[in-house]
């Protein structure tokens, strides 16, 4: 059992994944995400994605990722449910996608729940899920609905090059602890959450705590098998406000070949 980690059916807070209060949230605070920013970015780029056409997944306006990355593509579908997300998103890496020769398109639908849907509309195109699989505990509001949704969305890419950042865990910290002083942890995707060396599960779960000067009780974003067993991985933390931090898992699961 993972220790002192709520259930997301009992540590729901407004949710701020997106609109207007998130694009607020994420100019006040860009100075401050900016360690993490960096770490994503390395971590992007350690990614070799299959295809030249990026279907882009809860992208928002992209204010956590590098234009440098986006250049790889020659196509890149945005979807997102957010109408601020394209022209956000045009503001922040219009002018380098440009510069590379990058089409850049918006579909504004959900993109979980169509995805099916997309994945047959783009059959060749890789698919990155940029912060938005450690949400569905926000839109589902129960644990089951919420596995399940995972589960679907998982089966649905069976076969397909994909790859995804969501958070894993988040929480109250202790005030002043900056995430930017924590350095990426690389593991592999077991069968009941990250691996990391030899620490037992229950471990690894005290150890990220610690990191960050967690409280006890932080929410559990039912994320942890979201990878195929072997996937290697990469947990960044993140220091979203002044005392409440997340963990976010990384991975990228080849198509094979």
């Amino acid at each position: 059992m993972r220790p002192k980690l709520m259930q997301a059916r009992t540590a729901l807070e407004p949710n701020t994944t997106g609109g207007w209060l998130w694009h607020l949230r994420a100019i006040w605070r860009r100075h401050d995400w900016k360690p993490t920013t960096h770490l994503i970015a390395e971590w992007l780029h350690t990614t070799r994605p299959l295809s030249k056409h990026l279907l882009l997944i809860g992208g928002s306006a992209g204010w956590m990722m590098p234009s440098s990355w986006l250049q790889g593509f020659s196509e890149v579908d945005l979807v997102d449910i957010d109408p601020w997300a394209y022209r956000l998103f045009q503001l922040n890496h219009g002018r380098a996608l440009e510069a590379s020769m990058t089409h850049l398109r918006f579909l504004r639908v959900d993109g979980l729940s169509e995805l099916e849907y997309l994945l047959a509309q783009y059959p060749q195109a890789s698919v990155f899920f940029d912060n938005v699989l450690g949400q569905q505990i926000y839109r589902c509001r129960d644990v089951y609905k919420t596995e399940r949704a995972l589960t679907r969305a998982v089966s649905c890419l069976a076969g397909r090059d994909w790859g995804s950042i969501h958070d894993l865990y988040s929480g109250p910290t202790r005030s002043g602890v900056a995430a930017s002083v924590i350095k990426p942890i690389e593991a592999f995707a077991g069968p009941t959450g990250p691996v990391v060396g030899k620490l037992r599960e229950i471990e690894l779960h005290r150890h990220l705590l610690e990191q960050v000067g967690g409280y006890p009780y932080w929410v559990d974003h039912l994320t942890s098998t979201v990878f195929p067993s072997g996937t290697r991985t990469t947990l960044i933390a993140w220091s979203f406000a002044p005392s409440y931090a997340h963990w976010l898992q990384a991975g990228w699961v080849a198509a094979p070949s």
